[in-house]
This record gives structure tokens, sequence and C-alpha cells, in this order.
């Protein structure tokens, strides 16, 4: 009964049932039919463990060393307006390592992140560094830059605040593991010298039979692993 109940889970809940109702198609139509039939099968590739690890090793393959640095960088990744964390999960893993990091070395925190809403990114940030100061008793010195939309920005205004608060560019990055790669191609750009502090890994080794099945969390990091490589041709080509 288990069995079945996680095969109805994988097999009729998206993706997996996008990816049946696509490979049944291909056997009824008749112009099409092999488009249908590619498309389901790249669908479950996608959708599957082994391929969305295979997709982010490469980007998730960063020293995380001990060079010294002068400062530590955070970027934004996500935040919602309610409940007492704002950040999503794998925003709030960025901003928890980079206070521990600042606080361990002794070294200001700069976080970078704007946004199109109402509230900014640094807006919301501010509310969860405050917590985290709480409960450590701390009086870490956080600086906050507002205006970025991209990672392209992270690195351009975050070049301008270290020019105003006369900080040198040697930092510890923080951000998640499959998007360090893009990010220390525009923080270099932008004059930084830069020791990645990767987090929130998403590469899972371990296999099961399970993770043969379609699964959108699987799909969703096959997405990222994706958008990152199209974002680092792009970082290396643009000025």
């Amino acid at each position: 009964m288990y069995i079945l109940s996680k095969l109805f889970t994988y097999l009729f809940l998206p993706p997996g049932i996008f990816i049946v109702a696509l490979f049944i198609a291909s056997f009824y139509v008749r112009r099409f039919k092999w488009l249908f039939l590619s498309f389901s099968v790249v669908f479950y590739l996608l959708s599957i463990k082994p391929v969305a690890n295979f997709l982010l090793t490469p980007l998730e393959s960063i020293d995380n060393n001990n060079t010294k640095a002068d400062a530590v960088v955070v970027l934004a990744g996500g935040s919602n307006y309610s409940g007492v964390i704002k950040a999503y999960p794998g925003a709030f893993k960025r901003k928890f390592y980079s206070f521990y990091l600042a606080k361990e070395k002794n070294l200001p925190l700069i976080f970078s992140g704007g946004g199109k809403r109402k509230h900014s990114e640094a807006d919301n940030a501010k509310s969860d560094f405050k917590l985290l100061q709480k409960l450590s008793n701390s009086k870490l010195p956080i600086y906050y830059e507002d205006k970025s939309l991209n990672t392209k920005q992270n690195a351009i205004f975050t070049a301008s605040l270290f020019s105003k608060l006369k900080l040198p560019k040697i930092i510890y990055l923080v951000t998640s593991a499959y998007h360090m790669k893009r990010a220390i191609i525009y923080f270099k750009k932008a004059g930084f010298s830069v020791t990645p502090k990767a987090v929130d890994f998403k590469v899972e080794k371990e296999y099961n039979f399970y993770d043969y099945l379609p699964n959108m969390s699987n799909f969703k990091n096959s997405y990222l692993a994706i958008h990152e490589y199209i974002g680092i041709i792009v970082a290396k080509v643009s000025k």
C-alpha cells in the first residue's frame, strides 16, 4: 500500500502527470508524434535526481577555502512579507551563515539585494538580522545595498558601497552553491578579490528507487542549473 501511494504521488502529481499525458498522447497523434514523445522523455529526465545532480555538480564544485578577507558579502535569495523569519529557506541559510562567518571572523557584513516591490529585500533582511543579533547578543556591523535587481547589479552597487565605506574589496562571498560561479564572475569584474563561501547545496549523492521517478523538486533543481549555465555564459560575454 505504501509503494502504491508513493507511485500515485510521483506519477499523478506534477510533473509526473504531464509526462504521462505527453507519453500517451505520442501514441494517438499522427502529426508531431516524435515531438510529444521527445518532450515526455526530456521532462522525465529533468525531473529525476540523477540528471538534476549531473547538471548541478559542476556548479557546486567549489572550494570554500580559508583565505583572509576584510568583509563578508551575502547576496539576497528571496523573501516574503509575513512571519517572523521573512527569508525563503535558501536565503535564510545564506543570512545565517554569513552572520556566523562575520561574527566568527570579526568582520563587517554587507547584505546586497533590492527588488521591485514596495519593500526591498534589504528591508526584509533587516528584521532577520535583527533576530540573529538578539539571539547571539551581538552588535555586528551590518550594511545594506538595496538597489540591485540581479547578480550583476549586486556586484556593481556593492562596489559603490565599499567605496563609500572605504573598505578593501577583499571579501568572503556568501550565496547558494549553484549560484556561486556566476556571482564570482560579476564580483571579480567589479574589482573584488573573492573567496567563495557557499551554502544551500542541492546535490545529494545517495539514490534509491524513488529518485528515478519524476519529482517537482528535482525538476526545479534542473531548472536552477540550466538557468545558471545560461547566466554564466551571459556573465562571461557581457562587459
